[in-house]
């Protein structure tokens, strides 16, 4: 097995996605190991959907895509959340060393708090509103984001998650309109975007079926650790590999390992 540290690999990385493909111009998500098995990266203005259960380290994914985007590739992004509060988010990810702070100051990373009850209470001064009404609440959102898009000239977007919006409805067909229509309205924008759920049931997400691509993101204990792993199964476009792969966490966010590159823990 060969041992590299992070600037080998990334230099590495790099010196393959240029090989392999300098034709077609990608999102890089700036995630060691990620790229290389979307043939260089994500297609532009393209949505993906990002699914694993709960713990399985989506929202470090997603944040860690757009700091990459902000801090490296000079693209601003913005991360909905419809779960903690912005500033639990930025509590968290200083355990990676990332200043998801100062990167707001500077208007290169934005959070839209969008949680339902912060809504209802702030928005629309009615408990019922939000919930008995299906289509609202993406026409919202969509508005929320378009609006967040044109001010700091996003070309990145995380919603997480989407699961906080499907459980409101127990009508699956009306929740994949509301999920389609505002998919729609985010490609017009060239926003890259990644749209997180959580695997609830054994029902197949409605945001499946309208998203370009999915990946899949895997935890499960052996004996007394946890394994972690990472598959793309869809990606319209783009080859792709559809390899598990087993990921990692260090002190500066995910990597994909690779059976020849592994990384120094």
């Amino acid at each position: 097995m060969c041992i590299f540290d992070k600037l080998t690999l990334l230099y590495i990385e790099n010196y393959l996605l240029f090989s392999v493909n300098n034709s077609e111009l990608k999102i890089r998500t700036g995630i060691p190991g990620f790229d290389l098995i979307v043939d260089g990266g994500l297609k532009e203005g393209k949505t993906i959907v990002l699914s694993g259960e709960s713990g399985s380290g989506k929202s470090t994914f997603g944040m860690q895509f757009l700091y990459n985007g902000a801090l490296d590739f000079e693209e601003p992004g913005i991360f909905v959340t419809l779960s903690q509060s912005p500033q639990e988010l930025v509590n968290d990810f200083e355990s990676y060393g990332w200043n998801i702070a100062k990167l707001i100051d500077e208007e290169k990373i934005m959070i839209i708090d969008a949680r339902p009850f912060r809504m209802n209470d702030e928005v629309y001064d009615s408990g019922d509103l939000l919930y008995e009404t299906e289509p609202f609440p993406f026409t919202h959102l969509t508005q929320l984001i378009l609006q967040g898009i044109k001010k700091i000239r996003a070309k990145r977007l995380v919603v997480d998650s989407l699961s906080v919006l499907s459980m409101q409805y127990g009508n699956q067909f009306n929740t994949r309109q509301g999920i389609q229509k505002m998919m729609h309205s985010l490609d017009e924008q060239k926003c890259t975007s990644i749209f997180i759920s959580e695997n609830l049931d054994s029902r197949t997400p409605p945001e499946w079926y309208a998203a370009s691509g999915i990946v899949i993101l895997n935890h499960i204990q052996k004996t007394n650790t946890m394994e972690r792993s990472i598959q793309v199964i869809k990606m319209r476009g783009t080859k792709h590999s559809e390899q598990i792969y087993p990921i990692r966490f260090n002190e500066n966010g995910y990597q994909v390992l690779h059976p020849r590159l592994q990384t120094i823990s």
